[in-house]
């Protein structure tokens, strides 16, 4: 079975899996080594390089402040596998719900990257009323977005609108914003899958890869706004 082919099924870029099976082949070293396996642009090498530390398939040491890159086991790709499997495990229930609405109502949306991510956060700044969240882990917010965070609450303070948020009982950071308001259930009742509801549109956040799944569809909306409305009458405040 060819290598290569296999790798880009599973959704490596050609950058990607040429940066990966240098590395795999020449074992710990720096960028200009990598270069002269791949014969890759030096500058489109840190590109595959960031992308690939993302996926958890490679990592680093630093030895007289250089980087020396390293393919992590190959084993890992069954990792890399395995957890899209879990994250499309996690929304599977709600994906299968959508069946049972007619499809002609329903208007869903893919956007992957930080700039899918915007694109939603834009989506609920214009509609720009009150509206809930499901499974927030706001560390990880902090630590991948802390700069379009602090623009967008900063936009919601100024339009005028709130959100509830539903966050686990141990976590470890929430923000404080006026704007913000937290309650806490136990861990077992917590989906860490980021959900968001605001008017007619409900979205899933998927970390790895990055995507937003926007499904437009006014009763999904509602019955989403219900069950938030359930737990949050038995979640706690702090």
């Amino acid at each position: 079975m060819d290598i290569p082919t296999v790798l880009e099924e599973i959704g490596l870029s050609d950058g990607e899996i040429k940066v990966y099976l240098a590395l795999l082949k020449l074992g710990s070293n720096p960028v200009n080594k990598i270069k002269e396996e791949t014969g890759l642009h030096r500058t489109t090498i840190y590109d595959f390089v960031e992308k690939l530390l993302n996926k958890g398939l490679i990592n680093y040491v630093i030895q007289n402040n250089v980087k020396y890159y390293n393919a992590t086991d190959p084993r890992k790709l069954v990792d890399f596998i395995k957890e899209k499997q879990d994250n499309v495990q996690q929304i599977l229930p709600q994906l299968i719900e959508l069946t049972k609405f007619p499809k002609e109502e329903i208007k869903v949306e893919v956007y992957k990257g930080v700039e899918g991510f915007k694109t939603i956060l834009n989506d609920i700044l214009r509609l720009g009323k009150d509206y809930v969240i499901f499974g927030i882990d706001e560390s990880m917010f902090k630590k991948k977005f802390r700069t379009i965070m602090e623009q967008f609450f900063r936009k919601e303070k100024e339009i005028g609108f709130k959100e509830r948020i539903l966050t686990r009982d141990d976590a470890e950071f929430v923000y404080e914003y006026d704007t913000t308001f937290y309650r806490y259930l136990p861990r077992k009742l917590f989906n860490p899958t980021p959900t968001y509801v605001w008017g007619d549109n409900v979205a899933i956040l998927i970390w790895e890869p990055l995507t937003m799944i926007k499904i437009k569809h006014a009763g999904l909306a509602d019955s989403y706004a219900k069950y938030f409305e359930i737990l949050w009458k038995i979640a706690k405040k702090k």
